[in-house]
């Protein structure tokens, strides 16, 4: 869709990965049938050599600040470096998704 299209183009621009992968993972969410709403990206780049994953995750929200204020509601970041990705490619899995607030019991 145009917001994975847009996400792809800005860390494209931002950080010149050597491997990205920008993964809709909307549908697992329970939103709406074609919303964009939860993402999650693999990056690797050159530009996080020497960077905390803190820093690096940092660079990613950076080049993200417009989408991540409006239509971007979650964002899961995986930030290498060339030299990690060559010794482990392996991305681990995420937790699912267990819809927030919906879950949780009142207590009143």
């Amino acid at each position: 869709g145009p917001l994975a299209r847009a996400i792809r183009a800005k860390l494209d621009a931002a950080l010149q990965p050597t491997h990205l992968q920008v993964l809709d993972e909307s549908s697992r969410h329970g939103g709406p049938p074609g919303a964009e709403t939860h993402f999650a990206v693999v990056v690797v780049s050159g530009r996080f050599t020497g960077l905390s994953p803190l820093q690096r995750h940092r660079l990613v929200h950076a080049a993200l600040r417009t989408e991540l204020a409006g239509p971007l509601h979650a964002l899961a970041i995986v930030a290498r470096t060339p030299q990690q990705w060559e010794s482990d490619p392996h991305v681990p899995p995420r937790p699912p998704c267990l819809g927030g607030s919906k879950h949780e019991q009142r207590r009143d």
